[in-house]
């Protein structure tokens, strides 16, 4: 009773405790052409630009698709897992995939009791309510992490597990914070939108042929007598001509002459620089390399200019498909960690010995695209 008890108190409005272990964010410095360091709020920013956004949607969408089996020795317990993680999958799955945006995603885990079916009086997760990682900090239980901090205002609230979902992407060598996948990009990113990057030296290029470039010449010791008698400089007469070329008007020039005869005024119009081909496809080439960089080939999302459909491109296709095979099996592994084995625990009031696997993603898109299974099983966690 007493263990049933403490479990209960997990889930439910929880005691004061203090944590084992605070640990904070350690800033990714990559090294390469000493860009400058990349923070959470560079990731923000990555956020807006379209070939990323393209790029993380690409990844989310293969995982749409992921599925999970669940096997075990209690028929009511794998049952109940499944359930439990198929509502979860299928309601909070984009909130969970944010995890790879900055290497780790905490939420709060809201529970309450079963009302109905089978399992009614079972207690269920409610809601996962999102908390911002700047204003996190992992708790850690030797080398597990088992819950963390946020702060809300001035006060900080601790969520140990199950009552806080820590979800991680990438975490080698036990880094409790993971790894962004936005930080491989990182490097691409920003030479496309630094100072001088492609994006400015693209805009630039476009003003340069728009309107810049041109050349008024004007006799800077005269003025120019209008019908009313008014006095008007030929620079304030060149102004004039230079907006109504910007604006895309027509230009009209007087012909005056010297005693001479040499012409008093002239006009040369914008030369083409050359290089804008050589502009675009820099920019191209970094879009490409922020794709690649996301581990989403881009013959998967580009259309193909010659035959249909997937043809030649199935490898790049199982490239992508084992590359968020690897994030799903992590995610996996940390909502039955933090949420699904404590909950069965509390339900079924022993210790559980369900085994939750994810399935391979290329069976799974071989029989819907009707192509035989060649690839093993996946492994248990």
């Amino acid at each position: 009773m007493g263990l049933l008890q403490k479990l209960r108190d997990s889930f439910f409005p929880p005691r004061s405790r203090q944590p084992s272990q605070l640990t904070g964010i350690d800033p990714i410095t990559p090294s390469l052409a000493e860009l400058p360091t990349f923070t959470l709020a560079t990731a923000d920013a990555m956020r807006f630009d379209a070939q990323v956004r393209i790029g993380l949607g690409a990844r989310n969408g293969l995982l749409m698709g992921a599925e999970v089996t669940v096997s075990g020795d209690q028929d009511d317990v794998v049952e109940w897992v499944r359930g439990e993680w198929s509502r979860l999958w299928s309601t909070y799955a984009p909130q969970l995939l944010r995890a790879k945006l900055y290497g780790f995603q905490a939420s709060e885990v809201v529970y309450r009791r079963a009302t109905g079916g089978r399992f009614a009086g079972f207690v269920e997760v409610d809601q996962l309510i999102e908390r911002p990682a700047r204003e996190i900090r992992i708790v850690m239980r030797g080398h597990e992490p088992a819950g963390f901090v946020w702060r809300d205002g001035d006060q900080e609230v601790t969520l140990l597990a199950p009552r806080g979902l820590l979800v991680t992407f990438d975490s080698e060598s036990g880094h409790p914070y993971g790894c962004s996948l936005l930080a491989r990009a990182y490097p691409a990113w920003y030479e496309k939108w630094m100072e001088g990057g492609a994006k400015r030296s693209l805009r630039l290029r476009m003003m340069k042929d728009s309107y810049i470039g041109d050349i008024f010449w004007y006799p800077a010791d005269q003025a120019v007598q209008l019908a009313d008698g008014t006095q008007v400089s030929w620079r304030d007469v060149g102004r004039q001509l230079i907006e109504a070329r910007q604006t895309g008007g027509a230009l009209t020039l007087p012909l005056v002459r010297d005693q001479h005869g040499n012409r008093l005024t002239d006009y040369t119009p914008p030369r083409d620089t050359g290089g804008a081909t050589q502009i675009f496809d820099w920019k191209k080439d970094l879009d490409l390399e922020i794709w690649k960089a996301l581990e989403v080939p881009p013959e998967i999302i580009q259309a193909a200019s010659t035959g249909s459909g997937y043809s030649g491109r199935w490898i790049p296709f199982m490239v992508a498909l084992s590359a968020v095979q690897v994030e799903f099996s992590e995610l996996l592994r940390c909502v039955d960690r933090d949420v699904l084995r404590p909950l069965a625990h509390l339900n079924f009031g022993a210790r559980p010995t369900y085994e939750i696997r994810p399935r391979l993603l290329i069976d799974t898109y071989n029989e819907r695209m009707g192509a035989k299974q060649t690839t093993p099983t996946a492994a248990p966690f």
